[in-house]
């Protein structure tokens, strides 16, 4: 669905038109706001101390103005879209409606992002709620096939007929909307300190979606454990990769200008890709680069915070390091096949024993080899190099290179991409959701 169908009448189509080039500015002054203004603005200390938000039901007051500026004008826009999606819902596996998270147009593709995009494979409609953000979105817009963006008002999803809700802890209390009978999966994605929500709303929402949801998934095994404890039904679902898009053939990023040809010279390199936030070991790493200046080090990815700015100054002097900021995800492969060793050095705290990383199994796909901090989700694999000081980081570089060098230690790291991939795990979550609807239909 374009956004702009041919059949629209001619208010309908300035009304599209409009409220693109509304969410076009927003966009623009958030990416401006969040690169130049508040760095400033905590410079200076000039940033309120406000309570953080009781979840996504009140997005910022920017978001706000611009809904109810847009609302009025396109809502029979919003219903005609949404009888053509329920069409396609109806010759469809069903609709699956992932409520509003982080927005789909970020530089990190997120788990919810791979989801939406492998449920829509399986000959599902994804529908994923805009609401949060800034995505350029007025009503339904189909940006892959199978999965639509949405942005309306609050009242027209909850139209659509027996949806699966995915949900997450911080917008549960959203499934509150839909009345008609729908099968709510609680994917438990982070220890709970993560969320830039208040502390007290996301236990109720917890506690709540333990209880309640059809389906309990947890992304790291601390966190499963936990869950079983409430719910004996719930489901292992650690993160995972899209393999054909890592493992697929292409050629290494050889024409990037931040990526000096004389810098890379004949060194070996050790690679990262991922948020550049407050849970990376800047200092681990500064001191193994200075440690090993006979190899570059290599890393990828947007600001998630002040971290970088805070605590990685020391590590950027390094000559033999680089940050080059974010990269496109559908330019990712091309940089791992640059990486001589892949990196995960992460601070180890209650965050990172709690969590799954997404780019260890793509960096599995690219069949290279990792080195990574003690992280349990990253212990579970004998195939990874486990370094817990800066002196064994950079001792390790050479035993994880030297593995990489084998071809069938490459071979087994595709071998568990392959068992890890998107595909395998939607697979099982809609096994578990076929056998809840059995057993409610007995």
């Amino acid at each position: 669905m374009s956004e702009e169908p041919p059949n629209q009448s001619f208010p309908a189509r300035i009304g599209a038109k409009l409220t693109s080039l509304i969410w076009r500015v927003l966009t623009g002054y958030g990416r401006f706001k969040y690169r130049y203004l508040l760095p400033l603005y905590r410079l200076l200390h000039l940033l309120p101390n406000q309570r953080k938000p009781d979840g996504t039901m009140k997005p910022s007051g920017t978001l706000r103005g611009a809904r109810a500026l847009v609302s009025v004008w396109n809502r029979p826009m919003y219903l005609d879209q949404l009888r053509t999606v329920t069409a396609r819902i109806a010759e469809s596996r069903g609709a699956v409606i992932f409520l509003p998270s982080a927005g789909w147009n970020i530089v990190n593709t997120q788990r919810t992002n791979h989801l939406a995009r492998e449920f829509a494979r399986q000959g599902y409609v994804a529908i994923y709620d805009s609401s949060n953000s800034y995505d350029d979105v007025s009503g339904f817009k189909e940006v892959a096939s199978g999965v639509f963006l949405f942005r309306g008002p609050d009242d027209v999803l909850p139209e659509i007929a027996e949806p699966v809700l995915w949900t997450l802890t911080y917008n549960f209390d959203r499934r509150d909307s839909y009345t008609s009978p729908a099968r709510t999966v609680y994917d438990w994605i982070d220890d709970l300190e993560v969320f830039h929500f208040d502390r007290s709303f996301l236990e109720r929402n917890h506690k709540r979606a333990l209880k309640e949801a059809t389906l309990v998934t947890s992304v790291a095994a601390r966190l499963h454990a936990e869950a079983l404890s409430v719910r004996p039904d719930a489901l292992y679902l650690p993160n995972a990769a899209e393999y054909d898009h890592f493992a697929g053939a292409c050629d290494p990023a050889s024409n990037d200008p931040d990526l000096d040809p004389k810098w890379l010279g004949d060194k070996p390199l050790a690679g990262y890709f991922g948020a550049m936030a407050e849970w990376f070991d800047y200092d681990l790493l500064e001191e193994a680069a200075r440690l090993r200046d006979d190899w570059n080090f290599l890393l990828i990815g947007p600001k998630y915070d002040n971290s970088l700015r805070e605590r990685g100054r020391a590590l950027l002097k390094r000559p033999n390091v680089r940050w080059i900021g974010s990269r496109d995800y559908q330019q990712l492969p091309a940089y791992l096949r640059l990486f001589d060793v892949a990196m995960i050095p992460f601070v180890i705290n209650d965050i990172t024993l709690a969590t799954s990383p997404l780019k260890l199994f793509e960096y599995f796909a690219g069949a290279k080899p990792v080195l990574t901090t003690p992280m349990p989700e990253c212990q579970m694999f004998p195939e990874v190099l486990i370094v817990r000081t800066a002196e064994e980081f950079a001792a390790g570089l050479d035993a994880t290179n030297n593995r990489g060098r084998d071809v069938r230690f490459r071979e087994r790291l595709r071998e568990l991409a392959r068992e890890n991939s998107w595909t395998t795990r939607v697979e099982l979550v809609i096994r578990h959701l076929d056998a809840t609807r059995a057993e409610i239909k007995s």
